[in-house]
C-alpha cells in the first residue's frame, strides 16, 4: 500500500495552513477554514512538522506594535515631586498639633457573661487556599464525533469532527491523524488537520481531506501535540 506524504498550502484568500497527501498537489479545494476555492501547492518539505512557521513569529509580522508616544518625563517627575513634599510637610504638621488620644475605659457591670469571655473581634478573617491546577494530560484532548463529509459544489470528501481542550492550559502544534476505512472496517490509509493553537476550554472542529474514494468511513488513530 502506498504511503501517503503530507504536505502543507497556504489558502489563496485567507492564508490558513491545509494539510493534504502528495497526490493531492495541484488540485483545487474548499478551504477548510474560509470555504473559498483554493489551489493546493506545497509551501512546506513532506512529513515535516517543524515547518509551521512558529506562532509568535506570526503573530509578531502580521501584527507590529505601535510606536510608543514619548512623554514629558521632566515634567511628571517634577509634579511628583512636589506632591510629595506637600504630603510630608501636612504629615508633620498634624502630627505636632493633634492633643494626645482619650481612651475611654468600659465599666463593666458584676454579673455579665461577657466578661468571663475574650474579645472576638478585629480577628483576621480564614484565608482559603485556591485549588491548585490539575497537570496537563494527553487525555484532556478529547474528539467527538467523526463523520465523512462532502463538500458543497464539489466531488471532494473531508473527515469531520470535533476536539475539545478539556484543560486550562493553551495546548499549542495539536495535530489529529485518522483512519480511512472501507465498507469492511479495513484501513485504506490516513488522513490528517492541524491546528496550532488551541485555547482553554475551547474545540476545535477539524476538517482532513480524504484521498481514497473507496472511503466510507473514519477512526481516530492519534493525537499529537508539541511540548
Amino acid at each position: 500500500m502506498h504511503e501517503s506524504k503530507y504536505f502543507k498550502a497556504a489558502c489563496d484568500l485567507c492564508g490558513a495552513h491545509i494539510e493534504f497527501p502528495d497526490t493531492a498537489v495541484g488540485r483545487m479545494v474548499n478551504c477548510p477554514h474560509c470555504g473559498e476555492q483554493t489551489q493546493l501547492r506545497s509551501i512546506t518539505k513532506p512529513g515535516l512538522p517543524d515547518a509551521v512557521p512558529p506562532v509568535a513569529a506570526e503573530v509578531q509580522a502580521d501584527s507590529p506594535l505601535p510606536p510608543r508616544k514619548a512623554s514629558n518625563v521632566g515634567l511628571i517627575a517634577g509634579l511628583v515631586c512636589v506632591v510629595l513634599a506637600l504630603s510630608a510637610v501636612g504629615i508633620f504638621l498634624i502630627k505636632r498639633t493633634s492633643p494626645n488620644p482619650v481612651v475611654n475605659a468600659t465599666v463593666e457591670k458584676p454579673g455579665d457573661a461577657r466578661t468571663n469571655s475574650p474579645a472576638l473581634t478585629n480577628q483576621p478573617a480564614p484565608t482559603v487556599a485556591a485549588a491548585p491546577k490539575a497537570p496537563k494530560s494527553s487525555s484532556d484532548l478529547k474528539v467527538g464525533d467523526i463523520q465523512l463529509e462532502k463538500a458543497k459544489g464539489s466531488s471532494l470528501v473531508y473527515v469531520v469532527g470535533t476536539l475539545n481542550n478539556d484543560s486550562d492550559y493553551q495546548r499549542f502544534g495539536i495535530r489529529i491523524q485518522l483512519d480511512l476505512l472501507n465498507g469492511e472496517e479495513a484501513k485504506l490509509g490516513t488522513a490528517q488537520d492541524y491546528k496550532d493553537i488551541l485555547e482553554p476550554r475551547k474545540s476545535w472542529k477539524f476538517r482532513a481531506l480524504v484521498t481514497d474514494s473507496k472511503a466510507v468511513s473514519a477512526k481516530l488513530a492519534l493525537i499529537h501535540e508539541d511540548d
